[in-house]
């Protein structure tokens, strides 16, 4: 270990020397599109009186830092040389992180950094590193950029300008095999027809089935209207009562993934004829980021490491929310002269986020739907997009079968109908190579970039 000079006692040394410096080498610059600190950050704490009454005095944490990109807040607590890192300074970070209902926390001196989780009450110590030297800072920063990918919240949005295309059947898919892989999947429909909800089966789609009637059916729909789904989600993110559990079904799929034992889950925030651009007429703010700032406040990736959006094809307030919540965009499209003629508009309305979010609207590649193999104008217009569009991947393709049909029928994801089903086997394997194309564009992007 290096001698320090005298200058590292001072806690604001440290923190512009180190931790500043540190940060802006992680990626994660003072103020940016994605990315702020906020400095001296004020958490209201209750202290008990000798008379036995609780006062709520007003501490000052060094640094709170929003990371937008990967959906984390996080808190930077600083000693020095002197103080160094104790039990003492463990226990304060554990009483801010749980009094700024903040889920990590970063304790940092010139000789180690140590960044704990809180969670069910306690703050656990996920990792530390030592410092070697603190004037050679770039291994501290790799060291908590490391840390903070593997706890990042991935949002991705299924878009489109024309329906028919099989956006839904992607959704659905998508999320079934990114939850197959372990993961925590949350599918946010925002498209008013609700066919992901339906599919994944949070939308009454049993009693649908059952109804007989346009009296019972009309029974089904009146039920939406009290219910707390991704329209009210979307309104009510900023109340102080707001808890975004209410608003989250959970899909019957996941009784599979219990029975295997799996970690995977798939939770949907569902939508219904409620989901329409009037419901957000009268709210205050820029209507279409209500959804990024809903996930980036609600404490969502918590829980989640993926989010599949299923965004309307039309460009409304509500498309435009699936677009500005959307790390990265996935644009489906039939190899057909029409379908193709309309993967322009997308591919500009994600640039444009691009251009005005930093990282948003990654495009991560077209998806050729409903091609056949012995259709001539299906590889013909294949090949003319991937001219068209150089620059932009196209992901592996999705083949036409009756065998997606059934399975959308039984709300099954192909992979979950294969299992009885062998007709389905084929088109199951080209779901699962798209997802995982999908993850390892993401891993890379994110690596060439240092998201």
């Amino acid at each position: 270990m290096v001698q320090l000079s005298s200058d590292w006692n001072n806690e604001a040394y440290v923190s512009l020397h180190l931790v500043q410096t540190m940060l802006e080498m992680a990626d994660l610059p003072r103020k940016s599109s994605y990315s702020h600190w906020i400095p001296e950050f004020k958490v209201k704490i209750p202290k008990l009186t000798a008379n036995g009454q609780i006062v709520w005095t007003q501490k000052e944490v060094d640094f709170l830092v929003e990371d937008l990109s990967r959906y984390i807040n996080f808190l930077v607590e600083i000693k020095t040389a002197k103080t160094r890192l104790d039990a003492e300074a463990r226990l304060q970070l554990e009483t801010y992180l749980k009094y700024s209902n903040t889920r990590f926390g970063i304790l940092i001196d010139p000789f180690s950094v140590e960044i704990y989780e809180y969670t069910q009450g306690f703050a656990t110590l996920k990792c530390k590193d030592n410092i070697e030297n603190p004037e050679q800072i770039q291994p501290v920063a790799n060291f908590v950029r490391s840390f903070l990918d593997t706890v990042k919240m991935r949002t991705i949005a299924i878009h489109t300008s024309k329906g028919g295309v099989g956006k839904t059947t992607l959704v659905v898919n998508i999320a079934y095999e990114l939850a197959k892989l372990g993961n925590r999947v949350l599918v946010i429909d925002l498209d008013d027809q609700a066919h992901a909800t339906l599919s994944l089966g949070v939308n009454k789609a049993d009693e649908f089935d059952k109804a007989s009637t346009l009296e019972e059916f009309d029974k089904v729909l009146d039920s939406f209207q009290d219910r707390k789904e991704v329209i009210e989600f979307l309104k009510d993110y900023d109340t102080k009562s707001f808890n975004y559990k209410e608003y989250i079904q959970i899909s019957p799929i996941n009784q599979i993934f219990r029975k295997t034992k799996s970690f995977g889950k798939i939770d949907v925030l569902p939508s219904s004829y409620k989901t329409t651009d009037v419901a957000l007429a009268n709210l205050g703010g820029i209507r279409e980021k209500r959804l990024d700032k809903a996930l980036r406040q609600s404490g969502i990736a918590n829980d989640y490491d993926y989010v599949v959006i299923d965004t309307p094809p039309s460009a409304t307030t509500i498309a435009s929310n699936g677009l500005y919540a959307a790390q990265y965009v996935v644009i489906p499209s039939q190899m057909e002269y029409l379908s193709v003629y309309g993967i322009r508009t997308p591919i500009g309305r994600a640039r444009e986020v691009q251009d005005e979010m930093g990282k948003r609207g990654a495009i991560l590649g077209i998806v050729p739907m409903m091609t056949e193999k012995n259709v001539k104008i299906h590889t013909t217009i294949k090949q003319s997009v991937e001219k068209r569009f150089q620059g932009i991947t196209i992901l592996p393709e999705i083949k036409r079968a009756t065998a997606v049909g059934q399975a959308s029928q039984a709300r099954q994801p192909i992979s979950l109908f294969a299992e009885h089903n062998k007709g389905a086997a084929e088109v199951a394997k080209q779901f699962s190579a798209l997802t995982q194309e999908i993850v390892l564009r993401i891993n890379q992007i994110e690596s060439s970039v240092g998201m």
